[in-house]
Formats: structure tokens, sequence, C-alpha cells
């Protein structure tokens, strides 16, 4: 035995080896990649001791207070130096026979020459990105925070025990924040505002009294056209503040807030310079592309057909189309389609690119709001604010006079109405515009010949890429069954699975399993609606553009548990007659919440709800309806089934 280790001390000392200790996360140390086994809390509690020490000697009163606290037994010394000499052991068992941990009075120390710490080198890379960031070297500065943070696999020194210890561990999650805060500040300098959503969405909603990391998610979401996503996260997060905390947050996020709903100048990342009457400008308003953007070749190709030779003649002799119309549920994509094929095509655009979210403006006076919009495009476009016309048929036509002759791709989000955007298309030429709407709406409104896109939830396959390429593929090779699940519960859609995989980002310590089981415990729509990635506010906005028959048709179609059903179990369900019910389901159908399914023998029509929209359906119901009525609706559709009739008849 006394040969083997003596072989083992030499071939350590050839190989260099050197023990690789982690507090980022579980306590761990390796050899050359193979774990020591540190058994038992004991030893875990006086070997982070002796970590966290960094090689200064740590008394053994210390460590008693930090295993027993207060109340050590009388043997409490004698069991410190057994866990002393069980942790050599550990050591030496894992081939690395030179000393670990010495003994000096009146402790124990280890020594450093021998280990690296993942918390040191954390330190030390933090150090450097942001030395590079103020010297102007911001890109580099943001690779090495992201390198820094890699290294965290979980909270810190997690699975350890005593007062200590957890003392440190806050103190590295503070320093872990503040790095954060300084990568959000780095990105946001970049303009990569609409890259960082999903994992500072995720983290301001694991940290919600954390006022910096909310001031970035404001901004954040500002400046991806998220205006009215930003105002009202803000005040449900003060409310929250302080209800708990008890005072007000600082005034620097108030005046955040009033600039956000001042539309400030200020916020921009270009500044407040106004184009000049006279010059011609080129304005590059676009949301950022989608890093993580996949598949949709076959929609990408149709809004193709506005930019193949741009201005020309159809073989046909048809003019090309001005205009496309991207349709389908909240959540599915449709921003994210825009603005990456926007991107693909900026070559075609090079007079600029405006940009308005249309869901951030009141449209109960929709001519006000169109010459208001009108006028902002045109003060971008290099026209003087005292010259924009008072009258709107004035500003169309100055609007589409500038549009006549230069190449500029104009995107309005979140139409409700395709009439809301008739005034924006330009009269001739080679500009051009994209619209996207949750509604069904024919795209004649927008002009004869106008492109349509429908689009529906990601395919297994890539909502399972979408998500790798957010987590990595090897949490994803861990569980590939438990991803499948989590696609199946985010309904395929885009938004739903980077939002779950914007979580799964921040959280290294849980499984892909773990959140699975979280969205089935009744709060799926609150994991999915975290910061910036709103998949309640999205389903929300198509539900307040029903109608008050349509809007209880929804509600009352959510209690039920059967997968589909046909307009006689609504009729049933609402007390009206079938063609009424019908009319309503249609309606929902137009707002992307219900699909049509089928027929049944009968040849009726079976819809059945998305599903993140049935859910939704469900929680409006709880919330508007009385019990009463609930009850009554599910009695009458009880009654209809006892006669025979079934709820998919």
């Amino acid at each position: 035995m006394a040969s083997s280790d003596a072989a083992h001390e030499g071939a350590g000392e050839a190989k260099h080896e050197r023990i690789a200790i982690r507090v980022l996360g579980a306590l761990s140390a390796t050899v050359n990649g193979h774990p020591v086994v540190i058994a038992g809390p004991r030893q875990r509690t006086i070997f982070a001791m002796l970590v966290l020490a960094g090689g200064h000697v740590v008394s053994v009163d210390s460590l008693v207070d930090a295993v027993w606290g207060g109340r050590p037994p009388n043997t409490a010394r004698t069991q410190v130096a057994i866990c002393v000499g069980a942790l050599r052991k550990a050591f030496r068992a894992s081939f690395f026979a030179a000393p670990v941990i010495e003994t000096t009075h009146p402790g124990y120390r280890i020594l450093t020459r021998a280990c690296t710490l993942d918390a040191r080198d954390f330190a030390t890379i933090s150090a450097e990105a942001a030395e590079s960031i103020r010297l102007g070297h911001v890109d580099e500065g943001v690779g090495l925070y992201r390198k820094a943070l890699e290294l965290w696999t979980g909270r810190a020194l997690s699975g350890v025990a005593g007062q200590v210890i957890e003392d440190e561990a806050t103190r590295l999650e503070a320093e872990r924040l503040a790095a954060y805060e300084a990568l959000f500040d780095a990105e946001l300098t970049l303009g990569r505002h609409q890259d960082v959503l999903p994992e500072l969405s995720a983290l301001a909603d694991d940290q919600p009294l954390h006022e910096k990391l909310r001031h970035s998610l404001m901004l954040a979401q500002y400046r991806s056209g998220r205006r009215a996503e930003a105002a009202e996260g803000f005040r449900n997060w003060r409310r929250r503040f302080v209800e708990e905390i008890g005072m007000e947050p600082s005034a620097s996020i108030h005046e955040l807030h009033r600039a956000i709903l001042q539309d400030a100048p200020e916020l921009s990342l270009f500044g407040d310079d106004e184009p000049q009457s006279g010059r011609r400008a080129s304005p590059a308003e676009l949301p950022a592309d989608v890093p993580d953007f996949l598949g949709r070749e076959t929609e990408l190709a149709v809004l193709d057909t506005l930019v193949a030779d741009a201005g020309d003649k159809e073989p046909s002799g048809a003019a090309r189309p001005r205009a496309g119309v991207v349709a389908g549920a909240a959540g599915v994509g449709k921003t994210s389609l825009v603005a990456h094929w926007a991107h693909r095509v900026l070559q075609h655009f090079p007079d600029g690119q405006l940009y308005a979210d249309l869901s951030q403006y009141e449209w109960t006076q929709p001519s006000a709001t169109v010459h208001a919009l009108l006028g902002r495009f045109l003060r971008v476009l290099g026209v003087a604010a005292e010259l924009v016309p008072e009258r709107l048929d004035e500003c169309v036509s100055l609007y589409r006079s500038l549009l006549a002759d230069r190449r500029v791709l104009v995107v309005l989000d979140n139409a409700s109405s395709l009439a809301h955007i008739q005034p924006f298309l330009p009269g001739s030429g080679p500009s051009r515009v994209v619209a996207t709407t949750g509604g069904r709406q024919d795209p004649m409104a927008v002009g004869s010949g106008a492109v349509r896109v429908d689009l529906g939830p990601l395919p297994d396959a890539q909502a399972v890429e979408l998500v790798a390429r957010i987590i990595g593929e090897r949490r994803v090779l861990e569980d590939a069954s438990a991803v499948y699940e989590l696609g199946r519960l985010c309904g395929r859609l885009p938004l739903a699975l980077r939002a779950a995989a914007g979580r799964l980002a921040v959280k290294p310590h849980w499984s892909v399993r773990h959140l699975v089981y979280r969205l089935t415990k009744g709060r799926r729509l609150d994991e999915l609606s975290a910061g910036g990635l709103e998949v309640r506010q999205g389903l929300e906005r198509g539900y307040r553009s029903l109608s008050e028959e349509a809007a209880r048709m929804c509600r009352m179609l959510g209690l039920l548990d059967a997968p589909d059903f046909t307009a006689h179990a609504g009729a049933t369900l609402l007390a009206v007659d079938q063609v009424a019910a019908e009319d309503a389901m249609e309606q929902l159908f137009d707002m992307h919440l219900l699909t049509v399914v089928g027929t049944d023998a009968g040849g009726a029509l079976r819809y059945a709800f998305h599903e993140l929209a049935r859910l939704f359906a469900r929680e409006r119901a709880l919330a508007e309806e009385s019990d009463q009525t609930r009850q009554a609706a599910l009695n009458r559709l009880s009654g209809m089934h006892l006669t025979g009739l079934s709820i998919s008849r």
C-alpha cells in the first residue's frame, strides 16, 4: 500500500495536479476533474470555513461554533479533528498526495497554492470586465462579465450550514447581482435592449425588490417598443415594493417612469437630436433582431415578395405588393418574425426604417391618434415640428410625398384594426409597410395585393431547439422528454418558451423537469409572465378587443375540462341560441383564442382552445363571473349531457 501511495504521489507531482474548488453553487472539490468525496454536513461546513478563509488559519473554536452554534457537545474539538482527518483522507483517495490542510496553532488552514477557487476567478474576471468598460472597450467588458457569470451554477455554498457560511453566501450573491447590473448597463449601452430582455426580466422577477434591475428592465422594455409594459410593470412593482419595504423607491426610478410616460427623447439610445428641416433623415427605429430566431422559412419567403425587385412589376404586369400583414395568436412571435425579416432586408431600405407599437396608443379617437403618429414620423423624416400640417389629410399627403422617392420600411406592430394603418401606406414608390395583428382580418383593408402571413406555434423540434439555444444543449440532453413537455405546456409559443428558458437560464440549479412541475401546479401564466415577456398581457390585449358576448363566451368555455366542444355546448353555457353562440365563438377564432380541430358526426365544427388561452379564459371566468353564474352554466351543460348530448356535439 505504501509503495502504491508513493507511486501515486510521484505521478501527482509529475502532472502538477491542482485542486479545483467551487463555491458558486454547491460546494465541491475535484482533482483533475475527479470529485473529492466530502461526506456529511460537518465535513462540508469545516471545509467551507477553511476555503473561505483564503489560506488564513481558522481556529478550532471558530470551527466548533460554525458546526454546532452555541451548543457544542463535550467532544466537539475531537470531532473537528476527526472531520479534518477525514478530509485529508478524501484528498489522498483522489490521488492528491501533497498536503492540503495544515495543522497550525490555534487550528487549521488550507494550503491555497494547491487550489483554484471559482469565487476568486469570478472576482478577478469581473474586475477585468469593469476596467475594460472604463477604458471604453464595452463589448470586451460584456464578454468578460459573461465569462465570470458562467462560473455560477446555483446559489453560492448551497447545502452548507452555518451562520458564517450563510453570511458569505449572501455577500457572494450581492457580487453576482452587481456583475449582472454592470453587464446589463453595458448591453444597453451597446443597444442590445431586446437581446437581454428574456434574461433581464427573469432575473428581475427573481429579485423583485431590486431597484437597479427594475430600472434596467424598464429601460430595455421602453427601447424595445414596449412602453406600456414598462409603465404597467413599474406600477405593479412599486406597489409591492411599498407593501414589503414600507417606503417609496428611489427618485431615479420614479424619474425614469415619468420619462417613459412622456416618451422623453433622452431615453433614446441616440440622444435627443431632432432632424433639422431640409435635411434628409435616415431613421433606424426597428427593434433589435432576435438572436435565437429559428425556422419560419416559409413565412419569411412570403415577406420576401415585398422586396423582390422592389418597385418593379410582377411577371404578370401587376404591381408588387406594398404591404404585408402578419397575424397570429399572442406570443406566437409576430414581432420577432417581422424584426428578423426587416434586419435581413435592410439593404432594400437605405432611407430608413420607422417603427410604432400601436397598442401603446389610445384609439378612442382614431383620427387624432393617426395624426399624432404621422406627425412623429414626419419629424423623424426631417420635417421641422412647425411645418407638420394640422389637418390629417394634409399630413397624409406630405408623408406620402416624402416616401415617394425614398426606400423606407414602416413597421406597425399590434394593430387592432387594419383600417388604422391605411393612412401609413405609401402612395407609390419602393417604400413598404408591414403590420402585425392578433386578429384574422382581411388584408384587403390595406390595399389590393397585400401579402398575408398566418403564424402558428413552432413545431416540436424547433421548440426544443429554441430552449436549447437559451439554456444550452447539455441541460436539454439531461432530460429531453421534460423539454418536450415544457414545449407542450408553453403551447410551443416562442414568447412563452423564451420566458420559461429565461427562468432556467438564471436558475442553473433548476432542472427542466422542476420547471415543468411548477408549470403544472396552477401557476403557469404567472411563471410565463415575468418582466418583459408578458404572455398574459398579450392574451389580455386580444381579450379586451372582444365584444361583450364573445368575452363572456371565452370565460364560460374556460370552465370546461373537455379538449374540444361545439357551438351547441357554447349555446348551452350562455343560454343563447346556437347561431349567436357560433358568432361569439367565431370572434374567438378570429382573435386566435380558439382553433377549429374538425367536425363531429353531424358535421358541426369542433373548436378547441390554444393551450395557454384556455388557462387565461379560466382565470377571467373565476375573476369576472360569480359562483352562482358559473355553477348555473355548468348545471345547464350537465343537463344537456344527461339528455344524451355530449359537450363535443
